[in-house]
């Protein structure tokens, strides 16, 4: 397949990732605003690569160099230099809140998209913030990584934070005001001096609020910026924020701060800025939205974006790839990948690129063939030690874990595959009214908490659970992979099938 065929407006993320360079690429043809010779190094497409390393290396090998001109000595501690000007202390406490690994190093390209026509104020777009939300594994980080190199070629003022749980420097929300700060005194110089002064009034700004840090700080660095030309109204500064579900997720309290911090910058008289929040449609961000005063736009990213077109482009280009260039290629044959094959991996990914770019990153390992591993993947050929699944599964098993009533979840789950297991589903109940005649204890409260844990991977419609990825069952039944989380649904089926056939029974002789 020509890679002509994601050329429309629907498609959103027309990059595919090269698994031997370790790097992300445009499709040639798609779009004049993508250079096929300008390599795409995201840290994370489909929320896949950014979890393969937890800290960005600006500079490979480096010990102690500085770089002159607002750039960084990498080393233990952080030093950040303005040019021209020696660093007052106000400044330096600014610096050495920075977290260097939650700034954009490289980044994508895509296709204009919706995120775009928002930040222009296109099709009568008047949110001054917009949430950008998916299943786990959709792209969100890819596409802020994209709109954020966009602002880079295009000269308009943005600063941006990518959040990572994995990563301490970048897993709180501590040094989000310092860094996204850091950014804007780049683009603007003369708004040091407020911050300076602000920074001596209060030596322990950073150990305030992030509500007093957003006020103090950033609220006062907007006074400096420039009215657009020809307006009233100073130059939008775009502030993209990705993973904020990842920003203290055990306590999850400072993702509501975040959110009622940027929502009162936004609010004020002749603000200049625009916010753009990617992260998972967790339950206690969808909350925190719904609260805000001003108004926000969101986009959920999901199969009216047509996903499986550029995920369809990214596999054949990949496998088309490895049959060039694999060490053991001799052992594969013309016909190799089949039509079929390669539209099952796109099957089993479900609109998430998660999916395809692990398998596609198992397939090039150069010390098995190729059509081996697909195999495995196909479940054709048995495992070996490296599971083809290992990032996907450690994805399924974190959301997993974050569960309140695990044994509920795992009931709910084991319902729902059982519900799909059978066939003639005639005479099946709800997966609330099964449960609920296994157990009094599943009232339909405690099953939508239980949803409400899981939005990362299902969703509840008219009663009905859907997974967002079709390769999530297959995880729960599969021992080796699931762990703790497996699900033995013929022992499941034993204790939960006989109480369905005695309320069926009585509800029949009732009749």
């Amino acid at each position: 397949m020509s890679c002509s065929a994601l050329a429309q407006p629907c498609a959103h993320l027309l990059i595919y990732f090269n698994t031997r360079t370790q790097q992300f690429l445009p499709c040639p043809t798609l779009s004049p605003f993508l250079r096929p010779e300008s390599p795409i190094n995201t840290p994370a497409m489909a929320g896949y690569k950014r979890h393969k390393r937890a800290k960005v290396s600006f500079f490979k090998n480096a010990k102690t160099p500085i770089i002159q001109d607002t750039s960084f000595n990498v080393g233990t501690t952080t030093n950040v230099y303005l040019s021209g000007d020696s660093i007052s202390d106000p400044l330096k406490k600014l610096f050495d809140h920075v977290a260097t690994n939650a700034i954009l190093n490289a980044g994508g390209r895509a296709d204009e998209g919706l995120v775009e026509h928002w930040m222009a104020g296109k099709n009568g777009a008047a949110a001054n913030m917009l949430w950008l939300s998916g299943p786990a594994g959709a792209g969100k980080s890819a596409i802020v990584q994209t709109i954020a190199e966009r602002c880079k070629e295009r000269g308009v003022p943005a600063a941006n934070f990518f959040f990572f749980r994995a990563d301490l420097t970048r897993s709180s929300a501590r040094p989000l005001v310092a860094t996204l700060l850091y950014q804007i005194l780049k683009i603007y110089p003369p708004a040091r001096q407020a911050v300076a002064s602000a920074l001596s009034n209060d030596p322990l700004l950073f150990d305030a609020s992030i509500q007093d840090q957003f006020n103090q700080l950033l609220a006062t660095s907007a006074q400096d910026i420039p009215q657009a030309p020809e307006s009233p109204a100073r130059r939008p500064v775009v502030l993209l924020i990705d993973g904020l579900d990842e920003c203290d997720s055990k306590s999850k309290t400072p993702q509501r701060q975040i959110l009622q911090a940027l929502d009162i910058l936004v609010m004020q008289n002749n603000s200049p800025f625009l916010v753009l929040v990617a992260s998972r449609a967790e339950p206690q961000i969808s909350v925190a939205f719904e609260e805000l005063s001003s108004t926000v736009q969101s986009i959920f990213l999901d199969d009216q974006y047509q996903p499986e077109k550029d995920i369809r482009v990214f596999v054949t280009n990949e496998l088309l790839r490895i049959k060039k260039s694999h060490r053991l290629a001799h052992s594969l044959g013309n016909d190799w990948p089949s039509d079929g094959e390669i539209e099952s991996i796109v099957k089993k990914s479900s609109g998430q690129f998660i999916f395809a770019a692990t398998v596609m990153r198992y397939l090039a390992n150069p010390y098995t063939s190729p059509k081996l591993s697909l195999q495995r993947v196909q479940g054709i050929a048995p495992i070996a030690t490296n599971s083809p699944f290992a990032h996907l599964d450690a994805v399924y098993k974190y959301i997993l874990s974050q569960a309140d009533d695990r044994e509920a979840v795992m009931d709910l789950l084991s319902a729902k595959l059982l519900s799909d297991s059978i066939k003639d589903d005639h005479y099946m109940p709800s997966l609330k009214t099964m449960l609920r005649s296994y157990d009094s204890r599943y009232s339909p409260e405690l099953l939508d908490s239980c949803v409400s844990d899981l939005t990362s991977i299902l969703k509840l419609d008219t009663n009905n659970l859907f997974f967002f990825h079709a390769s999530f069952p297959d995880f729960l039944r599969d021992k080796s992979r699931a762990g703790v989380y497996y699900i033995d649904l013929t022992a499941f089926s034993a204790k939960m099938l006989p109480p369905i056939w005695t309320r069926a029974r009585e509800s029949m002789s009732g009749e």
